[in-house]
């Protein structure tokens, strides 16, 4: 889970890329003034974790500010438990 207080769903971009989880946010509105500081809400961000070859993206939620990642672990059929008795 990623808080983004102030990014609208349109602003946000979530994918994967060569093994890798990345989540983009790029603000629509630009604005001529300098700032010492910005907030979060406020400036582009770019974030990427790696990934496992055994792990999937299965759902993707933004809601409230809120961008929820649900990620799972992919057993090959070669590896799931059978039971033979």
């Amino acid at each position: 889970e990623i808080a983004l207080a102030g990014f609208k769903k349109e602003e946000v971009n979530v994918y994967t890329e060569y093994g890798k989880l990345i989540v983009e946010g790029k603000k629509s509105d630009k604005t001529e003034s300098e700032y010492v500081h910005r907030g979060v809400a406020q400036r582009n961000f770019t974030r990427a974790w790696t990934l496992s070859d055994d792990t999937e993206v299965r759902k993707v939620i933004f809601e409230d500010g809120l961008l929820s990642v649900d990620l799972g672990k992919v057993v090959p059929e070669h590896h799931a438990r059978k039971d033979y008795l």
